[in-house]
């Protein structure tokens, strides 16, 4: 395919953190991979009076200016103006959902774009009930409207409210690690630390962005029966979000058997973290949690999870007895009952970790995503 102008269009770019961006990420370096020019346009991660231009390996992005967030969108005029500038010229433009602000601005532009354009459906929506009825709206149109439509699982596309009632191909692209990059982290000597004890006893780790759909709540009423059951059961956790004051108060309450770094660490630590603990808890109790992209850290690492049954991709990702113990989302004595069995049955530790690792290296190495990718924009 002849060299092409890409416009990538999100939410945000790095470094901002999350799943969405690490996806959006791999597809702009994907696309700069194959000599193709990429141009990234998202909004400004705070309140900005102007947009700005910079490059971040190599990649032209441009951050729109924006009055802040409402509902966790940013309110931004001048993406509109932007998009329909950009979008007018560009060979391909490729919009992440959940954004509106994307879907409607191809709602209003799209019979001014010459180009291709391809929509990657991530999640449904988790906190906006009433506004979703409006901004579906949006995305059915887009999702209808792209020449290639994807999405994160088979299951995303069998359950979400958005898609499963559309009429068309939608071909699964998973999310990927980079599994020689998960090796090469472990060589280096990472700099945050666990008590002796911890590595000594073992510990479960959780971690990501620190908000209630990835079920914080249960997570603690969990560990706060195992503590007053008497057990020796340790837990790290590492993170932000507005979440946080809860296991802030656990590590206090519990200092011998709760260590809390508030912070996103580095991928060397990260690594490191997980590969020490037992067991990963992805104890997610919405759908908006459309895949956990957080699983194939722990999968890379050779870790089991313990995760929830929703209808989603995040038990295609981690099947129940092959990577994940499974349990029903928010029931804290369930999570509390699977985290005690899985925490004393080694063989079973050993079994579904190997399990886990090893799905990860077929189904989610980046290098088979990545062909997989490549090989439908190419049929444009």
């Amino acid at each position: 395919m002849a060299n092409k102008r890409i416009l990538l269009v999100n939410k945000y770019y790095a470094p901002s953190t999350g799943g969405i961006e690490t996806a959006v990420k791999q597809y702009a370096h994907w696309y700069q991979d194959n000599d193709h020019d990429v141009t990234v346009l998202c909004c400004a991660n705070s309140r900005s009076l102007r947009s700005h231009l910079e490059y971040i390996d190599g990649i032209r992005v441009l951050r729109a200016a924006s009055m802040g967030n409402l509902w966790s969108v940013p309110l931004s005029f001048a993406f509109f103006w932007h998009f329909l500038r950009l979008a007018r010229h560009a060979d391909i433009t490729h919009i992440n959902l959940q954004f509106p602000s994307a879907s409607l601005a191809l709602l209003l532009t799209h019979w001014l774009m010459r180009g291709k354009t391809v929509v990657s459906y991530h999640c449904d929506v988790y906190r906006q009930r009433y506004l979703k009825r409006l901004t579906y709206l949006f995305d059915r149109f887009a999702v209808r409207k792209a020449d290639l439509a994807i999405t994160g699982s088979p299951a995303l596309r069998e359950h979400s409210e958005v898609l499963r009632n559309i009429d068309r191909e939608i071909p699964a692209v998973p999310y990927t690690i980079n599994l020689p990059y998960v090796e090469d982290c472990l060589t280096q000597a990472p700099t945050q630390t666990l008590p002796e004890h911890f590595l000594q006893d073992g510990y479960c780790v959780f971690f990501g962005r620190l908000v209630s759909y990835k079920g914080t709540e249960p997570l603690e009423a969990a560990f706060r029966l195992l503590m007053q059951r008497g057990e020796h059961i340790n837990l790290a956790v590492f993170g932000i979000g507005p979440e946080e004051q809860r296991f802030w108060k656990l590590a206090e309450e519990f200092p011998q058997h709760v260590h809390f770094i508030n912070a996103f660490v580095s991928d060397i630590d990260k690594y490191h973290l997980i590969h020490n603990a037992r067991m990963f808890l992805f104890p997610s109790v919405y759908y908006s949690e459309a895949f956990g992209i957080a699983q194939l850290d722990a999968m890379a690492c050779g870790k089991p999870i313990v995760n929830c049954r929703l209808q989603t991709g995040v038990n295609w990702v981690a099947p129940e007895d092959e990577a994940a113990v499974t349990v029903q989302p928010g029931e804290a004595d369930k999570l509390a009952e699977a985290i005690l069995a899985l925490h004393n049955d080694p063989a079973r530790l050993a079994t579904l970790g190997q399990g886990g690792q090893q799905r990860c290296r077929t189904v989610f190495s980046e290098e088979t995503v990545r062909i997989r990718f490549l090989e439908l924009i190419r049929q444009l």
